[in-house]
């Protein structure tokens, strides 16, 4: 519960508990803090919404961090889940990255939010239907496979699932595909809505690597990633390229090769052929290709 926040002091985690308290979750730090130092929360702004007390002062940084300016040892704030919070949930389990235990858990405690109790009567019912099986549990224990079957087809076609995933801004759905780098079932949308997505995720603050995590959950499944190629390549930064180049499966290395030469850097090209990810995983000839033009 709760992975998609996470507490820092100078890298340090810090850890934390929280409290459930009527339409909202407390979380409190459990380590001692030292004070005049400064706290990063990083969060899933798509499904959190962040509330302090007055008396603590904090920056915004990047989307979905937050600095903290300590002078207490202990640090105390609330979490409002958005609607988005359930939508993950099912994006979770029928990837596999979380199990029917915390599936429940999560359903519950999004069904008993401000926003979930909205949704009351549906949730209540799909939960039963989760947690109600005609199997025994012997029975499950050798079926594990069928018992994911049974639930996956319950939350595919639960009627608020529907409704609130059909609804999302492209700027909600970029953020939940690329809270994970690669997952085997993404939502199936048109070129057009894939091209955006990226568009969005060029815009946003974590653009490198959202549409990176973009380009490695659609790798292979049919898409044209000019919009990608070209942004790697404009964007002149030798890492991600090299993550791109070598993570992504359909990427064409001379489709690659012949825009960086286009973009007539030599500087960026130096750049490129230096680094060691790239020269290790770049065909010889495409290599020579770079070398001849610098």
């Amino acid at each position: 519960m709760f992975q998609d926040i996470g507490l820092t002091i100078d890298h340090n985690r810090i850890n934390f508990e929280y409290i459930k308290e009527e339409d909202r979750i407390v979380i409190k730090t459990i380590d001692e803090l030292k004070i005049n130092s400064v706290l990063k929360i990083f969060y899933d702004e798509n499904i959190y919404e962040i509330e302090f007390d007055k008396n603590i002062k904090f920056d915004l940084g990047k989307s979905g961090e937050i600095y903290v300016h300590l002078d207490h040892k202990k640090l105390v704030f609330s979490i409002t889940l958005k609607s988005n919070y359930f939508v993950k949930s099912v994006y979770q389990y029928i990837n596999k990255l979380i199990h029917k235990d915390i599936l429940i858990k999560e359903i519950t405690l999004f069904l008993n939010s401000k926003v979930g109790k909205k949704y009351t009567k549906d949730l209540t019912d799909l939960l039963v239907s989760i947690e109600n099986s005609d199997k025994d549990i012997k029975d499950l224990i050798l079926q594990n496979e069928d018992e994911y079957k049974r639930i996956f087809h319950l939350l595919i076609n639960n009627k608020t699932y529907v409704n609130l995933a059909e609804n999302m801004s492209d700027l909600e759905l970029m953020l939940l595909i690329t809270s994970y780098i690669s997952v085997p079932f993404v939502p199936k949308i048109s070129q057009e809505s894939f091209n955006d997505l990226v568009n969005v995720a060029k815009s946003y603050d974590h653009a490198l690597e959202s549409i990176w995590r973009l380009g490695m959950n659609f790798d292979c499944k049919g898409y044209d990633y000019q919009l990608l190629d070209d942004f790697f390549v404009h964007s002149k930064d030798a890492w991600y390229l090299s993550e791109y180049i070598n993570g992504v499966e359909q990427v064409k290395q001379d489709v690659i090769v012949n825009k960086i030469i286009n973009t007539g850097d030599k500087d960026f090209i130096k750049q490129v052929l230096d680094d060691n990810f790239i020269a290790e995983h770049l065909d010889k000839k495409y290599k020579n290709i770079l070398e001849k033009y610098i």
